[in-house]
């Protein structure tokens, strides 16, 4: 483990000193680079268990479309949520990307979904890992991201699809 970091600490290292500041750092910005709307299936319930209770959401397809990236979603993936005690999910998203170019793309997104409360309004974040092959897409490979979660329900109020704003963490 030691040999595998050594290179990454050296590297950082490399950068020289970073200096620490009393007031208050600037926050990372952020930098748009794509929208997902991902079709999905209706909810599967799997069961209470110690943490909550279990759903699993079948992703039918999509569509990807920003300045840096634009594709599909394949069919076959799913969403796993966590529906906490209270109130909140836990979510865990797996599927694919493949990009106009063919390439193919595997997405891990975390997040968490909290409806609106006293103290604030309803909460969808996501912290999305991207796998992309070396080449045009290698750039997913090389930054953090963060996403925005968004419920699009029919007229009887059923969720069908969703949006994601995805930002590259600068």
């Amino acid at each position: 483990m030691i040999r595998t970091l050594t290179p990454v600490v050296a590297t950082v290292l490399a950068f020289g000193p970073v200096t620490a500041s009393a007031a208050d750092p600037a926050p990372p910005a952020l930098r748009f680079v794509f929208e997902e709307r991902v079709d999905l299936e209706t909810p599967e319930p799997a069961g209470e268990g110690p943490r909550g209770a279990g759903n699993r959401i079948g992703l039918l397809g999509g569509t990807v479309k920003g300045p840096r990236l634009n594709g599909t979603i394949l069919p076959g993936g799913a969403d796993w949520q966590l529906i906490r005690k209270d109130g909140c999910a836990e979510i865990v998203a797996d599927y694919f990307i493949r990009a106009d170019d063919k390439s193919l793309i595997h997405i891990r997104n975390v997040g968490l979904a909290c409806p609106p409360g006293q103290a604030r309004e309803a909460y969808a974040r996501a912290n999305p890992v991207f796998t992309a092959p070396v080449g045009p897409h290698d750039w997913l490979n090389k930054s953090v991201f963060t996403s925005t979660i968004e419920p699009v329900r029919d007229a009887n109020g059923t969720l069908k699809q969703v949006v994601l704003r995805f930002y590259e963490v600068l």
